[in-house]
């Protein structure tokens, strides 16, 4: 999970790592605050301020005119929904970043007394200093202290502190990613955090106290990784236009089907892994499932796919038929492909029950039955 700048400085504050005073704004509600200010969309991607994200306010009426403009609009592929309203920083722009190396089991330490929106260039140019360390926190302070020195002694001081706190901020949260870039340090040697990435490992969420309670007050703003906590699987509203709803189970299989549904000109409404090991008996999962796919006002044809190794397929078609029953109000075509343990039962149990059903044993027929369905096609 990626967490949206504003979130991510709060958290850093937390470490001792100085950020603007700023705040949350709409369009409908914000605060009164000091001129000039930044008004920065908070989405979960980089370049903000090159897409137009970014913009100075000199006054009232310019913060309400940037409001206007940036909440709402989308901003390199992401709807705006809220904007931290912030007071300038400055200084000589640095960079400094944690990051977990999941091939090595080692963190990564990139430095540089150059950062700000151009660091891509400055990193090619060779302006990027690297080391990695065993994942141990002495181990990555000292890596990071070490590496600081081979900058210009301007930076030194501020960038080893500020490693330090990030360093504190990755182990005591779990981060896979902690990045301060630009970190502005001023000539007496202060600095302070201009903009922050945090990205957190979703499977650690569940044992972070402070990211609990972050999505407990803000899960508006992380739907997936809330829904995931609440309901205890993953469902990722891919497009909201999509014409193919999916209840299906296995991460990388449904990935492929995401895959190859959009290579036959289909456009997967979410992704979701079910898990169909965590059902217990109980079909409350499904019709969750069922009832977000309903809400897809383009979604023409549902396909679930479950491929069955300890999952009993004969108890699972019972699960799915309670589940049909209970989303009525759902009237979009189903087409149910199946393998695995107790499928001559489930087929029976399945096509007895419910006649529209169309399921299949073989994956590519299921496929072509919900691309005809998805054009409009009978199946």
């Amino acid at each position: 999970m990626m967490l949206l700048e504003h979130d991510a400085k709060v958290l850093l504050a937390q470490f001792g790592i100085s950020i603007p005073v700023g705040v949350l704004a709409n369009r409908s509600a914000h605060p009164t605050v000091s001129y000039p200010c930044f008004v920065k969309v908070q989405i979960p991607v980089g370049g903000r301020g090159k897409a137009g994200g970014i913009v100075k306010a000199n006054n009232a009426p310019e913060l309400e005119q940037a409001l206007h403009k940036l909440v709402g609009a989308t901003v390199r592929g992401h709807r705006v929904h809220e904007c931290r309203i912030e007071q300038p920083a400055a200084g000589q722009e640095c960079y400094v970043s944690l990051m977990l190396d999941p091939s090595s089991g080692k963190v990564i330490i990139l430095m540089s007394a150059e950062g700000g929106v151009e660091v891509e260039q400055h990193s090619a140019a060779g302006a990027m200093l690297q080391q990695q360390a065993n994942f141990e926190i002495s181990a990555v302070k000292l890596a990071a202290q070490e590496l600081a020195q081979q900058l210009p002694k301007f930076a030194q001081a501020a960038l080893t502190q500020a490693a330090h706190q990030l360093c504190d901020a990755l182990f005591k949260l779990e981060l896979t990613l902690a990045e301060i870039n630009p970190l502005f340090v001023q000539p007496d040697g202060s600095w302070i955090a201009g903009d922050a990435k945090l990205v957190a490992d979703d499977n650690a969420i569940e044992r972070q106290p402070l990211l609990l309670a972050l999505l407990k007050e803000r899960g508006h703003a992380y739907p997936e990784a809330a829904l995931k906590i609440d309901h205890g699987f993953d469902f990722v509203r891919l497009d909201e236009d999509g014409d193919v709803g999916m209840l299906t189970t296995g991460a990388g299989l449904s990935m492929q089907l995401v895959d190859e549904l959009t290579r036959r000109g289909c456009k997967p409404f979410n992704f979701v892994d079910i898990r169909t090991g965590q059902f217990r008996g109980e079909p409350t999962r499904l019709i969750q499932v069922l009832r977000w796919i309903g809400e897809g006002k383009n979604v023409k044809v549902i396909l679930m796919n479950f491929f069955a190794g300890v999952t009993d397929l004969a108890e699972l078609s019972r699960l799915i038929l309670i589940a049909l029953e209970q989303t009525q109000d759902i009237k979009i075509p189903i087409v149910i492909r199946l393998i695995g343990n107790g499928l001559e039962t489930a087929i029976q149990t399945l096509t007895s029950a419910n006649a529209s059903l169309v399921v299949e044993t073989d994956l590519e027929k299921a496929v072509d039955q919900v691309v005809a369905l998805a054009r409009g096609h009978a199946a």
